[in-house]
């Protein structure tokens, strides 16, 4: 059982976290869009994000890749899937995504200092 738990929960994390180490080391050389760099650091950051996890007639706390893992491993048919405010998985399984939808919103409109500023237009090509 424990093996099922460290690649449901803790390598999803582990690889989520390595990307996310990757983008952020990598931020000074970034050379294409500041807002495409800007989104996908605040997704992955969202996917690191603690979330409820719920079976059965409990809930645990995971990391939303991993509570996401977890629902689609065990989602038979697309059908199956109920998507509802709070959160989605399947009649017997669901993560609330709440929390993480609110670490995105806030990564996507808080400054970084890593990041290039983002600049709308056309960057230089400016008539006036």
């Amino acid at each position: 059982m424990i093996e099922l738990l460290l690649t449901l929960w803790v390598l999803p994390s582990l690889l989520t976290l390595a990307l996310l180490m990757l983008m952020l080391v990598r931020a000074p050389r970034w050379r294409g869009n500041p807002w495409v760099y800007r989104v996908g650091f605040a997704l992955l950051g969202g996917f690191l994000t603690p979330t409820l996890l719920g079976a059965g007639h409990g809930g645990m706390p995971c990391a939303t890749i991993g509570g996401l893992v977890m629902v689609l491993m065990h989602l038979e048919w697309i059908g199956d899937l109920k998507v509802d405010v709070m959160g989605f998985g399947t009649t017997h399984i669901w993560i609330m995504t709440t929390p993480s939808l609110v670490v995105f919103a806030g990564m996507m409109f808080v400054p970084l200092r890593t990041a290039w500023p983002a600049h709308f237009g056309s960057g230089g090509d400016a008539v006036g």
